[in-house]
C-alpha cells in the first residue's frame, strides 16, 4: 500500500515538475528594438523657457528660406534648458499655431560635440547669446549660424527673428567660462 501511494506521488510530481520548468529564453536583437523606437516629433534649439515649457526651434535650413519649426513644449524635465539641443517626442496632438504647441512625453538632450580649442560648448555659447537679446514676446528667435573662430577665441551666433520684429541679430561671445 506504501508503495502504491509512494508511487502515486512519485506520478503526480513527475507531472508537474515540467510545468514548473523554466521557459526557453528568447535573445533580444538590439536593432530590432532600435528599429521599434519611434521617431522624435521635432528636434531643435532651445530658445526660451518658461518653467516647464521650452521653446524648441529648429534651425534655420541654409539656402532653403524655411522659416524654422518652432514648438512650446509643456512638461519637460526640470532643469535649464536654454541652448541646449534636444529631441522631442509629444504626447497628444501638436496645435497648429506658430509656434505650435505641444505637451511632451519625453524630451532628450543631444550631446554636442567638443569643439576643438573652445572652452565652452556651443549650448553655453547659445544660451550666453540669448541672455543678451531682448526680444519681443511675439518674437521667435531662430539660430542661423553658430561657429566657433579659435584664432579670436569666440563664438558667432546669429539669429533670424520670426515675429513682430523681423530681421537678423549677431553677436560674439567670448570663450570663457
Amino acid at each position: 500500500m506504501k508503495m502504491r501511494w509512494m508511487l502515486g506521488i512519485f506520478i503526480v510530481f513527475s507531472l508537474f515538475l515540467p510545468a514548473c520548468g523554466l521557459s526557453e529564453t528568447k535573445e533580444v536583437d538590439q536593432n530590432e528594438v532600435e528599429a521599434g523606437a519611434s521617431d522624435p516629433d521635432m528636434s531643435g534649439f532651445v530658445m526660451d523657457q518658461d518653467e516647464d515649457s521650452i521653446l524648441v526651434v529648429t534651425p534655420m535650413d541654409d539656402g532653403s528660406g524655411d522659416e524654422g519649426r518652432a514648438m512650446w513644449v509643456s512638461g519637460a524635465p526640470e532643469g535649464l534648458w536654454i541652448g541646449k539641443q534636444v529631441e522631442v517626442w509629444v504626447d497628444g496632438d501638436i496645435a497648429e499655431s506658430y509656434p505650435e504647441q505641444a505637451t511632451a512625453e519625453k524630451v532628450q538632450e543631444l550631446e554636442m560635440s567638443e569643439v576643438q580649442g573652445a572652452d565652452l560648448k556651443a549650448s553655453e555659447a547659445l544660451s550666453t547669446a540669448l541672455s543678451e537679446t531682448e526680444p519681443e514676446q511675439t518674437d521667435v528667435l531662430i539660430v542661423s549660424l553658430l561657429s566657433f573662430d579659435e584664432e579670436s577665441d569666440q563664438w558667432t551666433v546669429k539669429l533670424d527673428r520670426r515675429g513682430s520684429d523681423q530681421g537678423e541679430w549677431k553677436t560674439t561671445v567670448k570663450d570663457e567660462k
